[in-house]
């Protein structure tokens, strides 16, 4: 039996304190746990790495498992912010292990068979002798690193509560929720055609794009079991691994068209009018940066405090309530909110005085608060506003304006 592992990891201790706002659990108690596919079936080879497991048993259980796939040539060990973030709130989460060493996109951009992303991505899914184009049997398909994975969980940690999600050979579909970075992230979608998850969340993909014939793969627009209001994607317009117009037109065809247009996390807050499909506009150097950030720990941009800057966008596309609190550097230099969560009273300070006006709102935008004041401290009585979320605004007279979630 592993080493059961705690969350000492990038800074995640403070990460992980500060996600805890509203889910009443102890995110000290997350545990997670490497475990070797081998170990969960005895055909499968060692590998360098491991699948990774993670599970509160002080949060409420959901009894809803999220599965992650990582992207191309990515390990489970290197996306953890995410991952833990839904197992402290109730998921039981793995992220697998997988035959990964190859993309669909380079192995079938140029391709003469329009199907060739769809064959491929099926062959890592299912196994068997679906496509030429990579080499990968039953054994080691996702499908059974999957199955073998829970039912090893329910074995060595019965308590747990992993065998739900499998009876006998079979697993229980409808009690999962699946993710995916890039690769991870298409095979997630080709996956939902003949899975009924309950939610498909899609990072930085699907990236299926035929070169030869100069359209987007044509399994993208196949019928499929899960509704097409399952569908979430994030992805970066400045991504520079795949183009963000395939997935764009990937998202479409998939039916997230249905739940208005595609939407800036940057400039609208969560619930980010509840659109299906959404972007940043961030650029960063290096080549696998604004592809990577929407999801992988070392690519994701964090605040002053260790949090991730997208943690609502996470929590939005997991259906969990929008409660991160996210601070702007640039704003928390300027301006000094206390404390936050707050419980009757909030202080706000500057370092200079000036006429400011103060307004505060609910994320969905209705002013529950505005006053006009001059100074440098301001002590706001909110004692009559009820629990919850809400959008701090502060302008002064020269249009300099800086916003701040706060929670009470």
């Amino acid at each position: 039996m592993q080493l059961i592992h705690r969350l000492l990891i990038h800074s995640c201790l403070l990460l992980l304190s500060l996600q805890a706002y509203g889910q009443g659990c102890d995110t000290s108690s997350l545990i997670i746990q490497p475990v070797w596919a081998s170990q969960t079936d005895n055909n499968i080879p060692v590998e360098l790495y491991r699948h990774y497991t993670f599970y509160n048993p002080d949060c409420s259980p959901k009894n809803v498992l999220l599965v992650h796939l990582v992207g191309t040539i990515g390990k489970p060990f290197q996306t953890q912010y995410f991952p833990s973030l839904a197992a402290n709130n109730g998921f039981h989460v793995l992220s697998l292990k997988y035959h990964n060493d190859t993309s669909a996109q380079t192995a079938c951009s140029s391709s003469g068979d329009i199907d060739c992303h769809y064959k491929f991505r099926r062959e890592v899914i299912e196994g068997g002798d679906i496509s030429p184009e990579i080499t990968v049997d039953s054994v080691n398909s996702i499908n059974n690193r999957l199955l073998r994975l829970i039912q090893y969980m329910d074995a060595n940690y019965p308590s747990q509560g992993w065998g739900q999600y499998a009876t006998g050979n079979t697993i229980n579909w409808n009690q999962l929720m699946i993710s995916g970075h890039s690769q991870g992230g298409g095979h997630a979608a080709v996956m939902a055609i003949a899975h009924p998850f309950q939610r498909v969340l899609m990072f930085a993909s699907p990236n299926d794009y035929s070169i030869t014939f100069g359209q987007s793969a044509p399994w993208t627009s196949l019928p499929h079991s899960a509704a097409d209001s399952a569908y979430y994607s994030f992805n970066n317009t400045n991504d520079l691994v795949a183009q963000y117009n395939w997935q764009y037109t990937s998202a479409v065809n998939l039916g997230e068209g249905s739940f208005g247009d595609t939407v800036n996390v940057e400039t609208n807050t969560c619930p980010f009018q509840n659109s299906h499909n959404l972007y940043t506009d961030r650029d960063s150097s290096g080549f696998l940066t604004n592809h990577g950030m929407v999801v992988n720990d070392v690519n994701v941009p964090l605040d002053g405090n260790g949090i991730s800057v997208f943690e609502d966008v996470w929590r939005y596309m997991l259906g969990l309530p929008c409660q991160g609190v996210q601070l702007d550097e640039l704003s928390n230099a300027q301006m000094s909110v206390a404390p936050n969560p707050f419980d009757s009273e909030l202080t706000i300070s500057f370092e200079q005085s000036a006429l400011r006006t103060l307004e505060l709102s609910t994320l969905s935008g209705t002013k529950v608060y505005s006053t006009k004041r001059e100074g440098s401290n301001y002590v706001l009585d909110l004692s009559h506003l009820p629990k919850g979320v809400y959008l701090l605004s502060v302008k002064d007279a020269s249009g300099m304006q800086i916003n701040r979630k706060v929670m009470k």
